[in-house]
């Protein structure tokens, strides 16, 4: 089972902005909208307009999710909200390999991606080629949950690759948020937000 599967405890109380202030805020940190997404898209999933009170972590599940019309545009390459009931068939670790390689921003530079998902015998894998060397995985299969070793794994490898960057995580129940940066950013984002981002 996923391992961040509890909300932190005691967050520091966010302050009271606006999601256009919000928004300006999380920018100045470097968690962006992707280029062609507009309020419009945003306030899909939001209610009210850009002038209302921020929830700050409504806010950021949004950033991290989809345009919710269309194609399904992700909204932030920065940031990403993760249900880790994700992992039923073939393909689906990749898919999620991927979206971490995009928040680690060339960092991650795996190519190769192959996965297999067999959860009705106990089997699972993933592997992938990084720094030229074949890298494999034998994943815990649990229902369809991500399996907890993957990430403490991907965490190894990126900071032996990203000069003091690594992800970060805060635990909503059985879905997080999950971002990249230095400690000075995960700092500065739970501080922002009210919600306490942890290596692990």
């Amino acid at each position: 089972m996923w391992p961040f599967s509890r909300r932190s405890k005691d967050p520091t109380p966010a302050a009271a902005v606006s999601v256009r202030q919000a928004l300006e805020q999380l920018a100045a940190l470097g968690i962006r909208r992707r280029d062609g997404i507009s309020d419009d898209d945003l306030l899909l999933s939001l209610a009210g307009t850009m002038d209302s009170r921020a929830d700050w972590a409504s806010l950021l599940c949004v950033l991290g999710g989809e345009v919710e019309r269309g194609e399904f545009q992700r909204i932030s390459d920065d940031i990403w909200h993760l249900d880790a009931e994700c992992i039923e068939d073939e393909g689906d670790y990749v898919r999620v390999l991927e979206r971490f390689v995009i928040l680690a921003k060339g960092r991650l530079p795996l190519t190769d991606l192959r996965d297999q998902v067999d959860i009705e015998n106990d089997s699972a894998w993933v592997q992938f080629t990084l720094d030229g060397q074949p890298v494999h995985w034998d994943l815990e299969v649990s229902d369809d949950w991500l399996a907890p070793e993957f990430y403490t794994q991907l965490q190894e490898l990126v900071a032996a690759h990203a000069g003091g960057k690594k992800f970060f995580v805060v635990a909503l129940g059985q879905d997080s948020l999950i971002c990249f940066g230095d400690a000075a950013m995960k700092e500065a984002l739970s501080k922002l937000s009210g919600l306490n981002f942890e290596w692990e």
